[in-house]
């Protein structure tokens, strides 16, 4: 998604045209589950700051297998969050609970595969080029007309 996100957002989220929506994954038991939670933290202070904590997970894969609590928090005050409202949030278990019930509907709506991307009920599943995102979304706007 990396690949075609610049694009989608240019072309579509900043017109006001397409909003995107993350759901997580956890399906690399704690480390998912902890990013994930991580991520939601964050983005309860800042839409901008959970991008870029995503972004910057999505990069950095590898050190999320042992990261720890303080792994997550010198990632949320780096991305300009509130450290003790981040903590709060981590530590009550809220975004552990939020991410685990969106896994849960994802995975009841059948969807398996990473990446899947529900573009007005139409399932894409696989990375994809951004021409193949835009016919999807063109052919969604057009039967929104």
């Amino acid at each position: 998604m990396l690949g075609a996100e610049p694009e989608i957002i240019a072309n579509y989220v900043d017109q006001g045209v397409v909003r995107l929506v993350f759901w997580p994954m956890l399906d690399h038991g704690n480390a998912s589950l902890n990013a994930h939670a991580a991520a939601d933290c964050i983005g309860r202070q800042s839409v901008d700051a959970f991008w870029q904590v995503h972004d910057q997970f999505f990069v950095n894969q590898g050190e999320l297998w042992q990261a720890n609590k303080d792994y997550f928090v010198k990632a949320a005050v780096a991305n300009g969050v509130d450290q003790a409202t981040f903590e709060e949030c981590y530590d009550s278990g809220v975004g552990h609970a939020t991410v685990t019930e969106l896994d849960s509907i994802r995975r009841n709506l059948g969807i398996f595969n990473r990446p899947t991307f529900n573009i007005n009920d139409q399932l894409l599943v696989g990375s994809q080029p951004f021409s193949v995102f835009q016919s999807y979304i063109q052919a969604a706007l057009d039967a929104g007309s």
